[in-house]
């Protein structure tokens, strides 16, 4: 019965996901992610996924890059800087200028707002990976229950935690992967329905 069946036996194994290095440019990450996404719209039979896992170097994975990390990062980087408007405890009299200064600023760094949206992502497309990728979290572990994985999605943020085995990625439990399972238990009839 699914309600018994670990990560093991519903986890996509991390071979069927495509791989980019952090070092490579986000255009690198946009074509693979573009074929895929025309092989899913074409229902051609494989495993395509809009998402990518970044390796290192050394081979080793670590960040993924989905569409929401893409287009996120589209926002160019002085936008993202903290300190955009310094606390004002002095007299208005002695820094107008500095609040000038300060306004010029960020007009500057919100100035992508204006351009076209061609514009942006000719320019952003051009970061390296690593700029843009979310660090990976292997939170589960092949035995686990789909429970636990579950309560780590919501828990920790994370809509594809990682399954580790001896300390090596070889998974990804998606919603995708549990949500079968939930239409099995359920069946054509929610058999609990009624049940108080």
């Amino acid at each position: 019965m699914a309600a018994k069946k670990t990560v093991k036996e519903i986890m996509s194994v991390i071979e069927e996901y495509n791989l980019v290095l952090e070092d490579d440019r986000l255009c690198e990450a946009l074509r693979i992610i573009r074929e895929n996404h025309k092989k899913i719209q074409a229902c051609e039979i494989g495993n395509f996924h809009k998402t990518l896992f970044v390796k290192n170097s050394a081979g080793d994975i670590v960040g993924k890059l989905s569409i929401y990390d893409l287009i996120r990062g589209l926002v160019p980087e002085s936008v993202k800087k903290e300190g955009a408007a310094k606390p004002y405890y002095r007299s208005i009299s002695t820094k107008a200028a500095e609040v000038a200064d300060e306004i010029s600023e960020i007009q500057a760094r919100f100035q992508w707002l204006d351009s076209s949206f061609f514009e942006l992502v000719q320019k952003e497309s051009q970061k390296k990976v690593r700029d843009v990728m979310s660090p990976i979290h292997p939170l589960l572990k092949e035995d686990d229950t789909i429970n636990r994985a579950i309560y780590l999605m919501f828990k920790e943020n994370t809509r594809q935690p990682l399954v580790v085995r001896e300390g090596k990625i070889v998974g990804v439990v998606t919603l995708m992967d549990i949500f079968p399972e939930l239409l099995e238990i359920a069946g054509d009839e929610c058999f609990w329905e009624g049940i108080a």
